[in-house]
């Protein structure tokens, strides 16, 4: 028997953070399903996803939100998240 490669192909959901408008911030809100806030600390915007009090999602501008089929929640870098995902139409 020889060695094979395989490819595992998960469909998830995803939203792009892009920064701090009222109506960006309702439509992740309406996503998430969990209280989000918006800190800007400098120069730089953060989101956080207050999934877990203690350990809340912390989203910077251009990374994604992405949620699997069981609805958990996870931040990944947009680099990371283009590399794994590719668009469903």
């Amino acid at each position: 028997m020889s060695v094979k490669s395989y490819q595992k192909i998960i469909r998830v959901q995803a939203i792009r953070f892009e920064g701090n408008s009222s109506t960006h911030t309702d439509e992740i809100f309406t996503f998430v399903q969990f209280p989000i806030s918006i800190n800007l600390a400098g120069n730089v915007v953060e989101l956080r996803v207050i999934v877990d009090p203690l350990k809340p999602l912390v989203v910077l501008v251009g990374d994604y939100i992405v949620k699997d089929a069981s609805g958990t929640l996870k931040h990944m870098k947009q680099a990371d998240f283009e590399a794994e995902y590719t668009l469903v139409e």
